[in-house]
């Protein structure tokens, strides 16, 4: 999710806790039922995919939370039509392969890198990388880091699940790799280098039917 566009998804959250906090009090009443229906989660996923740039799983979710609240709130026989989801799902991953990626370019010393049903890739061309976080939910991401210079210690954050990450680093990149694999993994499958550079990079994290590789090159 985009550093920028993280404060407005957060305002929204905020507002909408307060909103379901008063509720809860008595302070307001009067809302409708479908506010506070468990078919929003989907609504809250959309929104949130589109603030992450990913259209593809904010129309994925969007449809979801429309096939859900019209099945709910609605006369129309929707059960008929449940196949529909699945042809919704085939089609995300059918384009997912047919589009190609549109790799982003910054400067930025840190990265923060969300993908929920999607993915992302990035190059990074910091002269003083400080870490990152990488979070992919039923998502992936490539983050080239190859033009950036760490600093002393770097400590890269990673959560992957049902998702993958792959990270492409210099060899001479000095890394060790600590992450908790559940029916996943993270491999360094970088090429050997006799030189290292004396900075320590550290990823760190947890993967869960998923994974990472580290690669020095695409």
């Amino acid at each position: 999710m985009n550093s920028q566009k993280r404060p407005l998804f957060g305002l929204l959250l905020v507002l909408i806790g307060l909103v379901l906090l008063l509720n809860n009090l008595g302070v307001i009443s009067g809302l409708p039922g479908y506010v506070f229906s468990w078919i929003n989660i989907f609504l809250l996923l959309a929104i949130a995919n589109l603030f992450s740039g990913n259209f593809r799983g904010a129309l994925l979710f969007g449809v979801l939370w429309s096939f859900f609240m019209l099945q709910q709130y609605t006369d129309i026989r929707l059960r008929d039509y449940w196949p529909l989801i699945l042809v919704v799902i085939g089609l995300s991953m059918l384009l997912r392969k047919r589009l190609q990626p549109q790799v982003t370019a910054t400067s930025d010393d840190a990265f923060d890198e969300i993908n929920i049903f999607g993915g992302s890739t990035k190059k990074y061309t910091s002269s003083s990388l400080k870490g990152g976080k990488i979070t992919n939910i039923f998502g992936g991401s490539e983050i080239d880091l190859r033009d950036c210079q760490p600093e002393s210690v770097v400590v890269i954050e990673v959560l992957t699940l049902f998702g993958g990450c792959d990270l492409i680093v210099p060899k001479e990149w000095n890394i060790s790799v600590d992450t908790t694999a559940i029916f996943g993994g993270f491999d360094d499958k970088r090429e050997a280098s006799s030189h290292k550079d004396p900075a320590m990079v550290y990823i760190k994290g947890i993967t869960i039917f998923g994974g990472g590789t580290l690669k020095s090159s695409k």
